[in-house]
């Protein structure tokens, strides 16, 4: 992988899309809240990761949506995104990121920066251009899987970041206290159930209608969510966030995530905060996926550019 490839993948999103350097260049619209997680006996069993070990950690969760531009309505975007940032006792921090999608377009970072570019949209219309989308399928058969899942969901959004299921996408060797290992992936699932609603019907919600249902759900009690991680077995693709495992392979539940309120600072305690899968603890490595060790470098560049820029706004 190239070296510059952080400031690779951001000037690609800069040149296509509506971008801010005070703000992330991608989920650049959010929200971040407060929280804690417990994790199960069953999660302590598969890893020695000390925020796996049962004692509530408290966690930052930050909500968004994926457009670069913070001025884009709610209904605008078609996929969400939820990053949990456990807060250890001794000042160490690790963090999952995930989305609600099931697969991700591609397995290497330099595709990224073709499909970014394939997706900038017409100025006329303000939307991507089909064909240039099609192209970019033919010439990379892996992005299908992802392709037709949003086309089948097309028109269709969250009616709340509480009732989406978010997957990291990426995979994980959790190792036990025993030494032995096996690689995972994360799933969270809302305890308020899955939903989605028409894009007509959230347009008539209001263009920044999923913080507002945050606000109010959260000042009603707490919103809860179930972590799974779901166990891979010999020949499943743990390098590939393109490609799912099969329905069959085993979950287990790691933990339950309560969200308590909105975070009153917004700025410093979420904005300038970086969630970065790769930070990861004791008991838990990274995988040899490409798109997850591009991560790093990218977020450097968004976190560097954005201090440079001041105080950053409202955004990732």
């Amino acid at each position: 992988m190239a070296d510059d490839i952080g400031e690779r993948l951001i000037a690609a999103i800069d040149e296509s899309f509506t971008t801010r350097p005070e703000v992330r260049a991608a989920h650049a619209k959010g929200v971040c809240c407060e929280g804690t997680f417990t994790a199960t006996r069953e999660a302590a069993v598969l890893t020695v990761a000390p925020h796996m070990q049962g004692t509530a950690v408290p966690v930052v969760v930050r909500f968004s949506t994926a457009p670069a531009n913070p001025d884009l309505p709610d209904y605008a975007a078609d996929v969400a995104g939820m990053a949990i940032k456990f807060l250890l006792p001794d000042a160490r921090e690790t963090d999952i990121v995930a989305i609600n999608l099931p697969v991700f377009f591609v397995r290497d970072p330099e595709d990224f920066i073709t499909l970014t570019r394939a997706r900038r949209p017409d100025p006329k219309t303000g939307k991507p251009v089909s064909y240039r989308i099609l192209l970019f399928a033919l010439r990379h058969p892996e992005a299908l899987r992802g392709i037709v899942h949003s086309a089948r969901h097309l028109g269709q959004v969250t009616p709340s970041w509480m009732q989406a299921r978010y997957n990291a996408l990426h995979s994980f060797r959790w190792t036990d206290a025993d030494g032995a290992s096996r690689f995972v992936r994360y799933e969270l699932h809302p305890a308020a159930g899955e939903r989605e609603i028409p894009r007509a019907e959230a347009r008539r919600l209001g263009p920044d209608y999923l913080g507002e249902e945050l606000s109010r759900r959260l000042a009603e009690g707490p919103a809860e969510f179930r972590l799974l991680i779901q166990l891979a077995e010999p020949g499943d693709h743990v390098d590939d966030p393109t490609r799912a495992w099969p329905e069959s392979r085993q979950r287990v539940e790691a933990g339950r995530l309560q969200i308590h309120r909105v975070a009153a600072d917004q700025g410093e305690g979420c904005e300038r905060r970086v969630f970065d899968p790769t930070r990861v603890i004791d008991g838990v490595e990274c995988s040899g996926d490409r798109v997850l060790a591009a991560r790093r470098p990218a977020y450097s560049v968004s976190i560097e550019r954005r201090l440079a820029a001041g105080q950053p706004g409202p955004g990732e």
